[in-house]
């Protein structure tokens, strides 16, 4: 079960420094977009160009990352959700409340036929440097380590 964010309202301006400062500079995203726009933007949504993402490969389509992120005290709520379509491998880093046995911020992925999740922390505490985590460790360990995991098996 999902638990919804705390409440307030997400802030665009951060959206429009997430993509600026981290999401536009990632070369293997093509596209990042405010959701449903970016007067009223709720989340962005960053394309990836699959031809870019080589370990491992991946199919045709293009695999995505949705950022959801409320600023708030004493913690800031977020969800950030990577899916590819072409494998059905979906990562996420959530801070919410969905699994308080894990602490404020846990990581979850599903793959194939197994999934898992724990709690996390971060090296940073600014979204910016908190996104650039997340994203460096998508395309260094996360997609690397379990994309495919137990495919074979």
């Amino acid at each position: 079960m999902s638990v919804p964010h705390p409440g307030g309202d997400p802030n665009a301006n951060l959206y429009a420094q997430l993509k600026r400062d981290v999401l536009d500079r990632v070369p293997q995203i093509t596209t990042v977009e405010f959701v449903p726009d970016n007067i009223e933007a709720t989340q962005l949504r960053a394309v990836f160009d699959p031809t870019r993402l080589e370990d491992p490969p991946t199919g045709p389509e293009s695999p995505v990352l949705i950022v959801k992120w409320y600023r708030q005290d004493p913690h800031d709520w977020f969800r950030i959700n990577y899916t590819d379509p072409n494998t059905g491998f979906h990562a996420g880093w959530h801070q919410d409340e969905d699994h308080p046995d894990l602490g404020r911020t846990h990581f979850q992925y599903s793959a194939a036929t197994t999934e898992d999740r724990w709690g996390i922390t971060f090296e940073h505490e600014t979204p910016s440097l908190i996104l650039w985590e997340i994203v460096e460790a998508l395309l260094e360990d996360v997609r690397p380590t379990y994309q495919d995991a137990n495919e074979d098996s």
